[in-house]
C-alpha cells in the first residue's frame, strides 16, 4: 500500500483531452446570424461553463426555420452541442437520447460528413461515461475512419487520444503509448494536443516503471504549458514530475519540484495545492519524518470528507494510513485505509470492465475492420497506380519513334505491376490468416469457428449424419498461470493446441474460444461412438506431462459432446455442448459427457432456483444459524460458526450444498455473503467478549475487490471488535493465491481480522502452505475426523501431523463433525484443542444458549 501517487496523471488525461477537443466542434450551415452567434457561444462555453453552453445550444435550436438539408444539418448540430453539454453536466440519459436520434439522422442524411464523424466521437465519449468501453471503441474507430476520409487530421488525432484513454482505463499501457504516439504523428502542430500526448505518454511510462522516460515526457508537456501561459497546467504537470522523481528515489529533486509547483499554485492555481502537499507528505514519510508528513496531509485533506473523496486522492489515503499508524492515531489510519480501498476497488472494477469489453471478440472485430478498411484503401490506391502504369505502357507503345525504348520500358513496368499485385495478394492472404486464427495457438479464432459452425447448422436437416461439436476445457490450468507465470501458461496452450491437432486429425476444425476453452467441429460422418472414442484419446493426450521450459507440467481436460441434429440457432447448439461440458466437470473432470435433453431441463431448474434465490433475501427467506465450537480442555464455548439457511416457499428447506454453488455461479454470493456478515456481526456483538465469530468465505468473495470494505463496514456498523471475527477460508483458495488475493488478506489482517483453514484434508492437504499463512485455527474435515475416530491408522496419522504442526505454530485445531462422545475422546487423545458437531450443538437460529452447550459438553 505504498503511497506512490501513481493515479495523479489519470486525473489530468480527461480535462486536458476535453480542452484539446473543444476547438474541433463542427462547422454548420449558417441559417441566421443569431443562430451562428448562439452556436459560437455554445462552443466557447463548453469547457468553462457547461450550463451556459447548454442554454446557448438549446437557443440555437429554436432559431432554425425550414426543412431543407441546411436547416436539418443546423438542427442536428445544435442537438449535438446540447448533448455534449449534457454529458459535461452528468445528465447522461438525456444526452444519450439526443445523440442516438441525431446520429441516426446524420447517418441517413449526411453520411460521411464531419457532423456525422463528430456525432460518432461524441457517442464514444458518452459510452465511456456509461462504462460501455466496447461500444466506445467501435464509435471512436468509426469516427476515425470518417475523419481520415475527410482529411480532418486534428480531429483524427483527438480520436486516437480518445482510444488511448480507453486503454489507459484498462491499464494496457503499451497500447496507450501506441495510440498517443499515433495521435502526435497525425497532427503535431496543436499545442493542446501535444501537451495531452506528452502528459499521457508520461503517465503510461510511469505506470510501466520507466521513470526516466516518463519524466522526460512530463518535461516536454511542461514546456508546452509554459508556452500556452497556463499556470494551472504548469502546477498539474509539476506535480506529475515530482511524483515521478519521488518514485525513482530522487527525493531532493522531487522536493524542489514540489516547491516550484507550490509557488505557482499559491499565486494562480490554488485548486492544485492539495495534490502538491500530498506528494510532499510522501517525500516526508520516505525520509522518516512522519510528524511533518501528517502536517502536509492535513493540508491535503482539508475540507475533504474521507468517505466521498475522489479517485485523485487514492494514493494519498495510502500514505495517510501509514503516517497515522506510525503516529498512533489508529482511528484516522483506519478511516484512510477504508477510503483507499474504496477508491482502489472502484479503479480495479473500471479496469476489469474496460479490459473485458476491449478484449471481447466483437470489439476486436472492430479493430480488424479498421485494418481491413485501411488495407483496402491502400490496395485501391495501388490498383489505381498500377492501372496508370498500364496506361503508360499503351502510350509508350503508341510512339513509333521510341518503339524500342517503349518495348523495354513496358516490360519493366509490367514486371513491376505483376510483382506488386503478387505482393498485395500475399499481404491480403496474410491478413486473412490473422483474422481467422488465434494469435497464440494458431487455431481458428472464436469468430471464424462460429462462422464455420453457422454454415453447418443451416444445413443440419439435410445432412446424412448429424454433425458433432465438442467443447473442451482444461483442468487445473489456472494453477499453471499462478505457479509458473503467464508466459509458461501461453507456451502450454500452444503445446496443447499441437496435441489437439495431432490427436483429432486434419479434418477436424479446432477453435480457441478464449482462455483455456476450445471447441472442435468433428469430421463429416463421425458417429457419437466414434466421437466418444476421440474424446478419450484427447483426454489421454492432454493428461501426458508437458515440458515447458525447465518445468514438467501436468493438466487435464474435460469434454462436452453434442450432435447438431436439427436446424436451429448456433447459440443453442453451443449451449448444448457447454451443458455437456459442465456435466463432465461436475462428474469429476478428466472425462467426457454427451449432451442429453435432461441436462437442459436441469439447467432450467437451476435457472429457476437462481431466480428464486435472487429474490430470497428481499422476501425474508434467508436466515443465519449458529453452531458452537467448544474447547477440549474445559468444554467452554470459544467460538460460534455462522451458517446461512434458505427456506423456500415451495421447495421447503434448500440445503446449503445445493444453493451455495448456485449463488456462486450466479454471482449472488457476494451480495448474500455481505448480508450474512452484517447480520452475524450484529448478533455476535451481543455475545460475551471472549467468544469469536466464525464466518465461511467463498473464493468469489475473496475475488471481489470491494470485500475489504464489506468487512470493515460490517465491523463498524455492529461495533464488533475485529479480533473477534475469524474468516474461514478453503484449501483451494489458499492454493490459488494470486497477488490481488494476497493484498486483500493483508488488508484484512491489518483490520485485525484472523483466519481459519476450513475442511482441511478434503482437498490437497498440503501442510506447506499452513506455514505461509497466519492462521488462527485449522478445522479438520469431518470425513477425516470420523475415519480417525473409527480407528483408521492413515487418518490418525494425518491428524497427528496436523496437530504437531499446529502446536509448533500455536494454532488451534478443531475436529469437525463430532457426533458422539467416543469420537471426541479419540480426537482429544490425538491432540485436537476444539470440537464442533451435533454432539455439542446443532445449528440454531438466534442467539445460541452457550451455557447449555458448555454444560452438555462437560457432562
Amino acid at each position: 500500500m505504498k503511497g506512490n501517487a501513481l493515479s495523479l496523471l489519470t486525473m489530468l488525461a480527461a480535462p486536458l483531452l476535453l480542452a484539446a477537443a473543444s476547438p474541433a466542434l463542427a462547422d454548420v450551415s449558417v441559417v441566421s446570424s443569431d443562430y451562428e452567434e448562439a452556436i459560437g457561444l455554445a462552443k466557447s462555453n463548453m469547457m468553462a461553463d457547461a450550463g451556459a453552453a447548454l442554454e446557448h445550444a438549446r437557443s440555437a435550436g429554436t432559431l432554425i426555420e425550414g426543412d431543407d438539408a441546411a436547416a436539418l444539418e443546423a438542427r442536428l448540430t445544435a442537438q449535438w452541442l446540447e448533448a455534449e453539454a449534457l454529458m459535461r453536466l452528468n445528465r447522461a440519459d438525456e444526452a444519450a437520447s439526443l445523440l442516438d436520434t441525431a446520429l441516426e439522422q446524420a447517418s441517413s442524411q449526411f453520411a460521411g460528413s464531419k457532423l456525422h464523424a463528430d456525432l460518432q466521437r461524441s457517442k464514444g465519449s458518452l459510452s465511456v461515461h456509461l462504462g460501455e468501453y466496447g461500444t466506445a471503441l467501435s464509435s471512436f474507430l468509426a469516427a476515425h475512419d470518417l475523419y481520415h476520409e475527410l482529411g480532418e487530421d486534428r480531429s483524427r488525432a483527438i480520436v486516437l487520444q480518445n482510444v488511448g484513454s480507453l486503454y489507459s482505463d484498462a491499464r494496457d499501457y503499451e497500447r496507450v503509448l501506441d495510440y498517443y504516439r499515433q495521435a502526435g504523428e497525425a497532427y503535431p502542430e496543436d499545442k493542446a494536443l501535444a501537451l495531452s500526448a506528452h502528459n499521457n505518454i508520461g503517465n503510461a511510462l510511469k505506470e510501466l516503471g520507466q521513470f526516466a522516460d516518463a519524466e522526460a515526457e512530463f518535461l516536454e508537456a511542461f514546456a508546452v504549458a509554459e508556452q500556452m501561459g497556463s499556470p494551472v497546467l504548469e502546477a498539474r504537470i509539476l506535480t506529475n514530475i515530482a511524483s515521478t522523481q519521488f518514485l525513482s528515489g530522487e527525493h531532493d529533486k522531487a522536493e524542489a519540484t514540489v516547491q516550484r509547483g507550490l509557488r505557482i499554485a499559491n499565486e494562480s492555481a490554488p485548486e492544485w495545492l492539495p495534490f502538491l502537499y500530498g506528494v510532499r507528505a510522501q517525500i516526508a514519510l520516505a525520509r522518516g519524518n512522519s510528524v511533518r508528513a501528517e502536517g502536509y496531509l492535513d493540508l491535503t485533506f482539508a475540507g475533504e470528507e474521507l468517505t466521498t473523496t475522489s479517485p485523485y486522492f487514492r494514493d494519498f489515503h495510502g500514505t495517510a494510513f501509514e503516517v497515522f499508524s506510525m503516529n498512533g492515531d489508529d482511528q484516522q489510519a483506519m478511516a484512510h485505509l477504508v477510503a483507499f480501498h474504496r477508491i482502489d476497488n472502484e479503479a480495479r472494477e473500471i479496469s476489469a470492465a474496460a479490459n473485458n469489453a476491449l478484449l471481447a471478440a466483437r470489439f476486436d472485430a472492430a479493430n480488424r475492420d479498421l485494418m481491413i478498411s485501411t488495407l483496402s484503401a491502400e490496395s485501391e490506391a495501388k490498383e489505381a497506380r498500377l492501372d496508370a502504369a498500364q496506361n503508360q505502357v499503351i502510350l509508350l507503345s503508341a510512339s513509333a519513334v521510341m518503339a524500342l525504348f517503349a518495348f523495354i520500358a513496358a516490360l519493366i513496368v509490367l514486371r513491376t505491376v505483376n510483382s506488386s499485385r503478387r505482393g498485395m495478394k500475399a499481404a491480403n492472404k496474410q491478413l486473412t490468416h490473422v483474422i481467422q486464427h488465434d494469435a497464440l495457438t494458431q487455431l481458428f479464432s472464436r469468430e471464424h469457428f462460429r462462422d464455420r459452425l453457422d454454415e453447418v447448422v443451416t444445413i443440419a436437416d439435410d445432412a446424412a449424419t448429424p454433425a458433432i461439436i465438442a467443447f473442451i476445457d482444461l483442468d487445473r490450468f489456472k494453477l499453471v498461470n499462478d505457479m509458473f507465470g503467464h508466459a509458461a501458461g501461453d507456451e502450454l496452450l500452444s503445446k496443447v493446441a499441437q496435441r489437439f491437432r495431432e490427436t483429432a486429425g486434419e479434418e477436424t476444425l479446432i477453435g480457441r474460444l478464449g482462455g483455456d476453452e476450445f471447441a472442435m467441429l468433428l469430421p463429416d460422418g463421425m458417429t457419437i461412438e466414434q466421437a466418444s472414442d476421440l474424446a478419450d484419446k484427447i483426454i489421454a493426450a492432454v493428461a501426458e506431462p508437458f515440458q515447458v521450459g525447465e518445468f514438467e507440467i501436468q493438466i487435464g481436460a474435460s469434454i462436452g459432446i453434442s450432435q447438431i441434429d436439427h436446424v436451429g440457432s448456433t447459440s443453442n447448439h453451443m449451449t448444448n455442448a457447454d451443458l455437456a461440458l459442465y456435466a463432465a466437470k461436475d462428474n469429476g473432470r478428466g472425462t467426457y459427457m454427451v449432451y442429453e435433453p435432461g441436462m437442459r431441463e436441469r439447467l432450467e431448474d437451476r435457472s429457476n432456483l437462481e431466480r428464486d434465490l435472487e429474490a430470497a433475501l428481499e422476501n425474508g427467506q434467508l436466515s443465519v444459524c449458529y453452531q458452537p465450537i467448544v474447547r477440549s480442555e474445559d468444554a467452554g464455548v470459544m467460538g460460534v460458526e455462522a451458517l446461512m439457511r434458505w427456506t423456500h416457499p415451495e421447495r421447503g428447506i434448500v440445503p446449503p450444498s445445493v444453493f451455495i454453488p448456485v449463488a456462486e455461479e450466479a454471482r449472488l454470493i457476494e451480495k448474500l455473503g455481505a448480508w450474512m456478515l452484517r447480520s452475524a456481526c450484529a448478533e455476535a456483538a451481543r455475545w460475551d467478549d471472549e467468544i469469536k465469530l466464525m464466518v465461511n468465505i467463498s473464493t468469489l468473495q475473496m475475488n471481489d475487490k470491494t470485500f475489504l470494505n464489506v468487512v470493515a463496514q460490517a465491523l463498524a456498523a455492529s461495533g464488533l471488535e475485529p479480533s473477534r471475527l475469524v474468516l474461514e477460508l478453503t484449501e483451494s483458495l489458499i492454493l490459488e493465491l494470486d497477488e490481488q488475493t494476497q493484498e486483500l488478506l493483508t488488508g484484512l489482517k491489518t483490520l485485525g481480522v484472523s483466519f481459519a483453514l476450513d475442511d482441511f484434508g478434503r482437498g490437497y492437504s498440503s501442510l506447506n502452505y499452513i506455514e505461509k499463512m497466519d492462521f488462527a485455527m485449522i478445522k479438520i474435515d469431518r470425513e477425516i475426523v470420523q475415519s480417525a475416530a473409527a480407528g483408521s491408522s492413515r487418518s490418525q496419522a494425518v491428524v497427528t501431523a496436523i496437530v504437531a504442526l499446529a502446536r509448533s505454530l500455536k494454532i488451534d485445531v478443531t475436529a469437525e463433525g463430532i457426533e458422539q462422545e467416543a469420537q471426541a475422546k479419540v480426537m482429544r487423545e490425538l491432540g485436537c484443542t476444539c470440537f464442533q458437531g451435533y454432539h455439542f450443538g446443532k445449528p440454531n437460529s438466534g442467539t445460541a444458549d452457550f451455557d447449555a452447550v458448555s454444560r452438555r459438553a462437560a457432562a
